[in-house]
């Protein structure tokens, strides 16, 4: 079972600003891109392939926030640390840091995924419980790993 991902990632230059600190949206991208890793290695992908007997899945955000404590520069390396902070029936939560490789923290962010399948009546997306093939991988991190971190803490 996974709770926690993590890995490295580099800034572009088209990730910045005219200062050449990342631009505030960017990391909403950075947490999608690491969310997608961890489906990956889990053997899944975010956009569900069909699977024998079950319809496919898809994971709409319904919630997303980031929270800055440390700009990232052009061309620094960070780490990127998902922690499943929640499961529910229908839903999981993602919290996301953002660690430079100093061990400051650089940024935090939240991700609330629904799971989701095409209605066959109406056509419309409609939440559906999380499949358990998903849940059979996916479960919430401990909550020591989970308290938000001091300021220079390192991952």
């Amino acid at each position: 079972m996974a709770h926690r991902f993590t890995c490295i990632e580099r800034v572009q230059f088209s990730d910045t600003d005219m200062a050449g600190i990342v631009h505030f949206s960017n990391f909403f991208r950075y947490m999608e891109r690491v969310e997608h890793a961890f489906f990956r290695s889990l053997g899944f992908s975010i956009v569900d392939k069909p699977v024998e007997g079950e319809e496919r899945v898809g994971w709409p955000r319904v919630h997303a926030s980031c929270d800055y404590m440390a700009p990232l520069r052009v061309e620094e390396e960070f780490e990127c640390e998902l922690l499943v902070e929640e499961v529910r029936s229908k839903v999981i939560r993602h919290y996301i840091r953002f660690w430079k490789l100093d061990g400051t923290l650089a940024a935090e962010g939240r991700i609330t995924a629904a799971c989701v399948r095409k209605d066959r009546e109406t056509g419309q997306m409609k939440a559906v419980v999380i499949p358990q093939r998903f849940r059979d991988k996916i479960e919430a991190a401990p909550p020591e790993l989970l308290k938000r971190p001091d300021r220079n803490q390192s991952a």
